[in-house]
């Protein structure tokens, strides 16, 4: 399959979330990059300025290992999961509409947005809970030692894939609704387009000027002959 076959068959098929991609701008895409900076920016700010922290001290472990252990940690997660709730809120806010009996949200791809959600949720959950239990240190061996049942390198793995996936799902979403707040302009300059168009198509042509003055001046005669 070609390039022009592969084009064909990514318009005509309907895929969840990306196919109401297709309409969006350049200019939709780099108003949802700004949104998306911005909110990492400060979101991650205990982690850019923990580095920072880090780099001018000379009794830590270095910026590896504090990365690391903020990834292990399950704090990333919960930071991941944290993001969630505005996406959530923006897709279930309409504005003049009654939306408190609906639990699918009217935004484009909205119930997959929904799923893909809970399911970031769920997963952030389990690793925090999984790792709190591990670092209580109740649990203890039969020689007294205490159990630790948490894969350090599998947690971060998973928190750094979950972070992942919520910046994409934060990136789509933007977009999509800065191209749905973009196409109402748009529908209206077409509109207005077609007006001018019709208005122009029903007016008579435009007369020559000499052709103006050889009728006066018939018109003139005529009117003397009459006198």
């Amino acid at each position: 399959m070609n390039w022009a076959g592969c084009h064909a068959f990514w318009r005509e098929r309907r895929f969840p979330i990306f196919s109401d991609l297709r309409g969006a701008s350049w200019a939709n895409w780099r108003e949802a990059i700004k949104e998306i900076f911005v909110t990492l920016f400060f979101s991650l700010m205990p982690l850019w300025l923990g580095l920072f922290i880090v780099t001018i001290l000379t009794i830590t472990e270095g910026t590896a290992n504090f990365i690391t252990k903020f990834a292990s940690s399950s704090d990333l997660g919960i930071l991941s999961a944290s993001l969630l709730g505005p996406l959530l809120y923006m897709m279930f806010r309409e504005e003049g509409r009654d939306t408190a009996n609906r639990v699918v949200p009217r935004f484009p791809s909205g119930l997959w947005f929904v799923m893909i959600i809970l399911a970031c949720c769920i997963i952030a959950t389990v690793i925090y809970s999984f790792t709190y239990l591990s670092n209580v240190h109740i649990f203890y061996g039969k020689s007294g030692a205490v159990i630790s049942f948490i894969n350090a390198s599998t947690v971060a793995t998973a928190s750094w894939v979950l972070f992942t996936v919520v910046v994409f799902l934060m990136l789509f979403a933007s977009t999509i609704r800065n191209s749905i707040e973009s196409e109402p302009p748009r529908m209206m300059s077409g509109e207005t387009q077609n007006f001018v168009a019709e208005f122009s198509a029903a007016q008579p042509p435009p007369q020559d000027t000499g052709d103006f003055i050889t009728k006066f001046e018939a018109a003139q005669r005529t009117e003397g002959e009459q006198k």
